[in-house]
């Protein structure tokens, strides 16, 4: 781990980082350690820049840690040993995750230090992935697109949106993987609200399934809607004739925003107006794994990126096709199979 620790580095200016998994979880915590089971809630990781980092934990997680990390009791022995692990006047935290509670307590236990905020070092260390990150990335989008296929036989009349949910978390689970995020199952009307939230209703085209499973801590996403007649097919080719157009343009180099603005004028054209939402996310350890596509920022090789374009029709029915893709020097290699 320790280069994705000095990489963390390399933006920061800092003597020593503290990225605190406490009240609030931060998927830092387990970027830097590599731990793969365990919640490590109340758990810490001093950073330092030559890439070591003294972990610490509770005995609950004891074992989860495999004597990677030091063990405490109380709270008053978690903070005399951060305390003591903690060098140097400029410490740097991760503000996008640290809650306000462990920053107060930091500020206590560390009445010296400057603190300085490494949240956009960390986000930019995270959003650029080493061979084992897309190894676990590859093996999630793989589980994620065999549920797609197997999930068409269970899309009939009389099925509710609950059914289907539990028979894609269902299916995942057989495969050694668990849910990235709450699994959307929309049928008919449900699909135009983009984050609909899974209910009663039973089968109707649309019918929208946005899921992903997560392996290994790492995530994919993806999207499949189903239609029927000429008017869903019609506004399903452009959508998917949009995610094309963004596939076409992902290489290293290229602009996120380039990319959205594309894709937004071509179904401008259709008469359709820009999208509702991003054009896409960073993918990682989380779903929303630091950038969207509506961002200001350069794709790099070996970025994972969600290509979601969507078209709602407000009131009537939603599509969505979404694909997750590692980005390389000329092109994109789309791990989501179609």
């Amino acid at each position: 781990m320790k280069g994705r620790i000095k990489k963390i580095f390399e933006n920061a200016d800092a003597d020593a980082i503290i990225i605190m998994n406490g009240s609030s979880v931060d998927m830092t915590f387990f970027y830097v350690t590599g731990f793969e089971s365990g919640l490590f809630e109340n758990s810490a990781a001093v950073l330092y820049p030559d890439g070591s980092m003294a972990v610490i934990c509770p005995e609950l997680e004891e074992g989860a840690a495999g004597g990677k990390a030091e063990v405490f009791s109380n709270n008053k022995e978690k903070f005399e040993l951060l305390k003591d692990r903690v060098s140097g006047e400029r410490v740097g935290i991760n503000s996008r995750a640290i809650s306000h509670a462990d920053f107060m307590k930091l500020k206590e236990l560390l009445p010296k230090a400057r603190f300085i905020d490494v949240g956009d070092a960390i986000r930019r260390a995270r959003v650029v992935k080493d061979g084992e990150e897309i190894k676990r990335i590859k093996k999630a989008g793989e589980i994620a697109s065999h549920v797609s296929n197997e999930i068409v036989p269970y899309l009939h009349e009389g099925v509710k949106e609950s059914d289907i949910l539990a028979e894609i978390n269902y299916i995942m689970a057989r495969k050694g993987a668990m849910p990235s995020f709450d699994t959307i199952v929309a049928f008919g009307v449900n699909s135009s609200i983009p984050h609909y939230s899974t209910g009663e209703k039973e089968f109707e085209f649309p019918a929208l399934m946005d899921f992903g499973a997560r392996y290994g801590r790492y995530c994919s996403d993806m999207t499949r809607t189903f239609v029927s007649g000429r008017e869903q097919s019609r506004v399903y080719e452009i959508v998917r004739e949009g995610q094309e157009i963004a596939f076409d343009m992902m290489e290293e180099g290229v602009k996120a925003t380039v990319i959205q603005n594309e894709v937004d004028e071509f179904f401008s054209k259709h008469g359709f107006g820009k999208m509702i939402h991003s054009l896409g996310h960073s993918l990682g350890l989380e779903v929303h794994d630091g950038f969207s596509m509506k961002e200001d920022f350069i794709l790099k090789e070996g970025m994972v990126i969600t290509v979601e374009p969507g078209i709602y029709l407000k009131d009537r029915w939603g599509i969505r096709i979404e694909d997750d893709g590692l980005v390389k020097r000329n092109c994109i290699e789309i791990l989501t199979k179609k």
